[in-house]
């Protein structure tokens, strides 16, 4: 298979189905496939609506790629990539889909070869990206574990984030501030805590993010930190990370094929005729205590939360 037949495979990829032999070929001419990789990332910032389905597959492996083979050469471009809207529903979304919020950050991570300075100015840059700069903190707060950057340096990045955030109140900032907090005490910065609990105060914490009890608190209970968790991987392969993430796909749907399998039963046994009709409530009581059809959830585990949060409703009210 030549590079041409790579780019097919891997923009022709379905679903679940891994372009496994493209990507292969893909990273053994690495240093052809780049500059197209570049090109897509281009016309993505020029128009985030102009790629097909098949450019949009190619970015989406072509960036992940750039985390396995830690390519730093391609920071700059990651950065402008990830320098937009990224809620659900937002082209940037369209194309990363969980991947935006669960491997940005091992992306920033491999790719930044200790270039801190860089993340810290995506961080307060004024774009409208709000995971993707919460992952981009995780990733510096990864470098500090790592020991890659020291105490001094974490916490000077650490009072220019909370500076910024906190002089233009917005959603973005609030989740910001939030997971800010998160991390800080997951490390164990106890020297901002004075700062955060001035900061609840002020009612500026996004408590579907971080509750402010849990920044009062300052102590999470066994926390693992983000390299040691494997939040951020180190070593990534994208083939061996993408084919677990289809495994528990497969789990996920046989378990709401259950779940809908048990509904239907159940609402066989207490439907009119049903065994169980006449034995459960009388019709004044489930009139009583009825809600519209229309007010109860029925998002599927990868669509748009239905309290409005803009995260995936898997990753907001379904936990």
């Amino acid at each position: 298979m030549n590079l041409e037949q790579a780019l097919l495979d891997i923009g022709n990829a379905q679903d679940n189905e891994l372009p496994i032999t493209g990507l292969e070929v893909v990273k053994a001419n690495w240093s052809e496939f780049y500059p197209e990789l570049e090109r897509l990332i281009d016309q993505f910032i020029a128009d985030d609506t102009s790629l097909t389905d098949e450019q949009q597959a190619i970015l989406f492996f072509g960036t992940l790629l750039l985390a396995e083979l830690k390519y730093s050469p391609a920071l700059e471009k990651c950065l402008q990539l990830f320098s937009r809207s990224d809620t659900c529903l937002t082209p940037l979304e369209g194309v990363f889909g969980d991947a935006l919020t669960e491997l940005t950050p091992t992306l920033f991570y491999n790719v930044v070869d200790g270039n801190t300075q860089a993340l810290c100015n995506y961080i307060v840059d004024g774009h409208q990206a709000m995971y993707c700069k919460a992952s981009a903190i995780e990733a510096v707060f990864a470098q500090y574990e790592a020991g890659i950057i020291d105490e001094y340096v974490l916490s000077a990045h650490v009072t220019r984030w909370i500076t910024v955030f906190s002089a233009l109140p917005s959603s973005t900032n609030s989740f910001l501030i939030s997971a800010l907090a998160d991390s800080c005490i997951e490390y164990q910065l106890d020297n901002f805590k004075s700062q955060f609990v001035a900061l609840g105060d002020k009612n500026v914490f996004d408590e579907e993010r971080f509750k402010y009890d849990e920044v009062k608190a300052w102590h999470k209970a066994d926390a693992r930190k983000l390299i040691e968790s494997g939040m951020i991987q180190t070593d990534f392969n994208v083939v061996d990370t993408l084919s677990a993430w289809a495994d528990d796909d497969s789990e996920d749907e046989e378990l709401d094929s259950l779940v809908n399998e048990d509904f239907d039963d159940f609402a066989s046994l207490t439907g009119q005729g049903g065994l169980l009709a006449n034995m459960l409530y009388d019709e004044n009581t489930i009139l009583e205590n009825s809600v519209p059809v229309s007010s109860l959830p029925t998002a599927g585990r990868n669509d748009p939360c239905p309290c409005g949060s803009g995260k995936k409703y898997k990753k907001c009210c379904l936990r």
